[in-house]
């Protein structure tokens, strides 16, 4: 087969490659530093979602009737109604404790890759409730609700 590029280009293709000559040992270093980066990257979002909040919350006001938030250890979904929901990759978690009350701060992929961040604050009951930040309304977990929730909903 024969090449159709111009002497030029093939020596100026050589003399970069003569420039950058690296050993194997730096090409090494390079990906040991890259891996690292990344697994920085990745690592950056905090804790791990606690077992206590996952599940599909639904909304107990009736103001809200119909949604729901699905919450997984990779995932976050909101949804208006059985047909409209949204998807969401999570990033990480932050914890904090006060008035016997748990706060997590949920970090996530928005629209266009935007970092964004879901504030609950977990109430310990019968059954465990969910409140979100800027939302008066409680939240229960559906595989705990009672008969009579399930019916208002």
């Amino acid at each position: 087969m024969m090449d159709h590029r111009s002497r030029e280009s093939v020596n100026g293709h050589s003399r970069v490659r003569e420039r950058f000559e690296c050993t194997d040992f730096q090409v090494l270093r390079a990906a040991v530093a890259l891996a690292f980066l990344m697994a920085v990257a990745v690592g950056c979002g905090g804790e791990e979602i606690p077992d206590p909040l996952i599940g599909v919350w639904m909304a107990t006001s009736p103001t809200h009737r119909g949604r729901f938030i699905e919450i997984s250890k990779e995932h976050l979904i909101f949804s208006s109604d059985e047909d409209h929901s949204t998807f969401y990759t999570i990033i990480g978690v932050e914890t904090s404790n006060s008035e016997g009350k748990s706060t997590y701060t949920i970090a996530y992929h928005g629209s266009g890759d935007f970092r964004r961040t879901l504030v609950v604050r977990l109430a310990k009951g019968n059954p465990p409730s969910i409140q979100l930040q800027n939302n008066a309304g409680r939240w229960v977990r559906k595989d705990e609700m009672g008969p009579k929730q399930k019916e208002s909903i």
